[in-house]
């Protein structure tokens, strides 16, 4: 691992002990909850989920959420790979709960040399991207790993997400940062609140993030064989909440987009 992964990865660490909501594995799910986890914004994607004789790579994807919903509605073979020992842990305990098969792997999204050409019909990356500086080494692995006609799932943040809630003014939350590829998308020592199941909330320093701008986004997948055949974005929040809430951010920005893509060559 070069210093950015073992940074990471020590944060990440940091954050599954914390206890932050992307390290909580789904327990509880069905079928019915894993259908409705995956296919949540059907009116845009138009999927339709049949995973039967389907091989998935949920990736840089680890806490024991996207595998559960995945081996619950049958794929073929559900393997994960991510940077953090402790999210993988997530992922081994959710398949020894449901008594599924699942091949887990650690390791960095930059680098699938472990995996064969067109090894996976689906590769599913929930938001992992902007935790390196450039994406355009994942697309191009992920265009190796998958099969032809094959689908990718990308989530990312806003690249014009550089300012927090608190920034809120009269004349709304205002863009502090350029517009620039690979830089650092928010300062190194901001912490994430963690909320914690007394209604507590702690600090606990976040990896360190980087903007993606769209074009980089959009063209790396066109350049690598995909074409995008759906966009989310789903504001979450509550215009009417109070200025200067997490309510009423999100509301003025989606945070974290996601497009689905198809391999076309």
């Amino acid at each position: 691992m070069d210093e950015l992964a073992k940074y990471n990865q020590e944060r990440w660490s940091a954050l599954v002990e914390a206890g932050v909501e992307y390290t909580k594995p789904f327990t509880d799910f069905d079928r019915e909850k894993a259908a409705d986890y995956l296919d949540r914004w059907s009116d845009i994607t138009r999927l339709q989920l049949d995973f039967s004789g389907k091989d998935v790579l949920c990736l840089a994807s680890g806490g024991g959420q996207q595998t559960v919903c995945f081996s619950l509605l049958g794929a073929k073979s559900v393997t994960v790979i991510d940077l953090t020992p402790g999210q993988l842990e997530k992922d081994a305990e959710m398949a020894e709960l449901y008594g599924y098969p699942l091949r887990i792997e650690q390791g960095d999204m930059r680098d699938l040399s472990r995996f064969a050409d067109q090894s996976f019909d689906i590769v599913y990356q929930a938001y992992s991207i902007n935790f390196v500086p450039d994406p355009l080494p994942v697309l191009a692995e992920v265009s190796r790993i998958i099969r032809p006609d094959g689908l990718y799932y990308l989530q990312f943040g806003n690249p014009l997400w550089n300012m927090e809630e608190t920034d809120w003014t009269e004349k709304g939350y205002p863009i502090r940062q350029p517009y620039i590829q690979g830089q650092p998308s928010s300062p190194e020592d901001l912490p994430w609140d963690v909320h914690q199941p007394d209604g507590s909330s702690i600090k606990v320093k976040g990896p360190k993030e980087f903007t993606h701008t769209l074009g980089t986004l959009v063209n790396g997948l066109g350049d690598n064989g995909f074409m995008i055949f759906a966009m989310i974005e789903v504001p979450e929040g509550d215009a009417t909440a109070d200025p200067g809430s997490w309510e009423h951010f999100k509301a003025y920005l989606p945070l974290w987009p996601a497009v689905w893509s198809r391999k076309m060559r």
